[in-house]
């Protein structure tokens, strides 16, 4: 393959920028690779440290002309492959995304249908099927706990106030304390759209969220539109009457993004159902809760549960290792028979993104 070497850096580059999926160097990578940017914008991205850096200090580090150095930057942040912020000059200043989450959703979140977006959409798809092949060929060991790249922000409405109250679980406190939320569509329910226009589960695509300066982001780069606070939280609700789980990164200080997820094409609900214990890789922190007596049997809470984690006998039950603490069974059981509360062994998780990425390179 041409330039195969300009792309080799470019994954140990990616690979360095960690995320929830291995880089691996293979063909179905390059290929994506040479699609989602040139070989001259890759020597480019190579280059960039680890910390954000403007294009004026780009260029004179690498002894380049300013204006070739900000077109490639530039035009890299528009399609989706870095991430720009303002400093307090004004200029901008670019780091490299991870891949996921970073650049695939980057990709999809605009909800357009070029022949870019299709494209973009097969090698991704092709890449994934490499990672999930890879993953069933490895030996399955035994369910241990350890800490996963996403958490589960519960319905908040249906956590017993009576019981323990976790504050990383608080989703209106992360919305309250943002300064800019940003909706734009669902990547993974956008991505399966651009593989199968057939493919729609007929929940809605434009509810995925951006937060702080990542909503900035998208709304200047990826069509996202910012929203107040009050609608925010109105789309959060929409979601949960849609079935959908908040997903986010196991953070309990920064929240960048929420994923309002279905199980039918959502990644990380998809892995965790097919996990030996789907709470091992994503939970809030809470457990669903069922009284026996108020229990009429009605199955509602199977049809909501998104991970098979509740059985009805006379009852209904739960498997504790199998619920990740979503709140959907809760809030639509027609006696109340169901709560949320803490699980006994829950953990805070990391604080900061730079945490995450540290318990992640020890498991």
């Amino acid at each position: 393959m041409p330039n195969e070497k300009i792309f080799k850096n470019l994954s140990d580059a990616l690979s360095k920028a960690g995320g929830a999926i291995p880089v691996i160097p293979n063909d179905e990578f390059f290929f994506l690779l040479k699609d989602l940017v040139t070989p001259e914008e890759a020597d480019i991205a190579v280059s960039l440290p680890d910390k954000p850096i403007t294009a004026e200090a780009l260029a004179e580090k690498l002894g380049r002309p300013i204006e070739d150095v900000r077109s490639k930057l530039e035009a890299m942040t528009d399609n989706g492959f870095l991430h720009a912020k303002k400093n307090k000059e004004g200029q901008y200043k670019y780091s490299l995304l991870p891949l996921l989450p970073g650049i695939f959703e980057a990709q999809f979140i605009r909800g357009t249908k070029t022949e870019r977006d299709y494209l973009i959409a097969r090698r991704f798809k092709d890449y994934l099927e490499v990672i999930n092949k890879l993953r069933d060929s490895l030996p399955t060991p035994p369910p241990t706990p350890s800490t996963s790249y996403f958490r589960v922000l519960p319905v908040q409405e249906e956590i017993d106030t009576n019981k323990t109250v976790l504050p990383y679980a608080q989703l209106s406190k992360f919305v309250e304390q943002t300064e800019a939320i940003a909706v734009g569509t669902c990547f993974c329910r956008h991505h399966a759209i651009l593989l199968d226009e057939n493919d729609d589960c007929g929940v809605s695509h434009k509810n995925c969220m951006a937060f702080g300066d990542g909503a900035i982001f998208i709304s200047e780069r990826h069509n996202g539109r910012l929203v107040s606070k009050d609608e925010a939280l109105e789309i959060l609700k929409n979601a949960e009457a849609d079935g959908l789980v908040h997903c986010s990164a196991n953070t309990s200080e920064e929240l960048a993004f929420i994923c309002n997820c279905c199980s039918c094409h959502c990644g990380i609900l998809r892995m965790a159902k097919a996990a030996p214990k789907a709470s091992y890789m994503l939970t809030s922190g809470y457990i669903a809760h069922f009284d026996s007596e108020l229990c009429t049997a009605c199955e509602t809470c199977i049809e909501r549960c998104p991970v098979s984690a509740i059985s009805v006998n006379e009852t209904a039950s739960v498997d504790d290792l199998q619920c990740i603490g979503c709140g959907l069974c809760v809030s639509t059981c027609p006696t109340e028979a169901i709560d949320l509360i803490a699980r006994p062994d829950t953990t805070a998780p990391p604080e900061k993104f730079s945490d995450l990425e540290a318990a992640m390179k020890r498991n």
